[in-house]
Formats: structure tokens, C-alpha cells, sequence
């Protein structure tokens, strides 16, 4: 998106290199403790960035959301470092 604006910005066209694929993650709670990471493009292909199934209930992705998304959202992604 940076490039794309810098692009914009300096020359009034896009940079056709640089295009957005669609790419979403929703942390599904299936219960306490239990979450399956859904992560797709837009076309609703599967798109996993973990070297393990994603698909089943795993404790260490409710502790992703818990934890470890929050101080993501909040330190790198509104501040522009992520």
C-alpha cells in the first residue's frame, strides 16, 4: 500500500506490481482455550502462514489471539511498523 501511495503520489498512476491479493485472517473461538485460525484471499482460497494444520482446535492460537494479536494491533500495525 505504501508503494502504491508513494506512486500515486509522485507520478498520478499506480504501480501495477503492487497489487493487494485479498488476504484476510479471522481467529474462529470454538471454546474455551480452543480457536482455529481461518485465513483466506479473495477468492476464499486458503491462504495458511503456519507449517501446521490450521484447521484444527489448538490452544496455542487462542493464546495468539489472546496475547499475541492485541500487542500487534496495538504496537506495530496502528504505528505503522507491521
Amino acid at each position: 500500500m505504501v508503494k502504491n501511495l508513494l506512486s500515486l503520489l509522485k507520478s498520478k498512476v499506480l504501480a501495477p506490481d503492487n497489487a493487494y491479493n485479498g488476504y484476510g485472517s479471522c481467529p474462529l473461538i470454538t471454546g474455551y482455550g480452543k480457536l482455529i485460525l481461518a485465513e483466506f484471499d479473495y477468492d476464499n482460497k486458503p491462504t495458511p502462514t503456519f507449517p501446521f494444520d490450521q484447521t484444527k482446535e489448538r490452544f496455542s492460537m487462542w493464546l495468539l489471539k489472546r496475547y499475541g494479536l492485541p500487542w500487534m494491533y496495538w504496537n506495530k500495525i496502528l504505528t505503522g511498523k507491521a
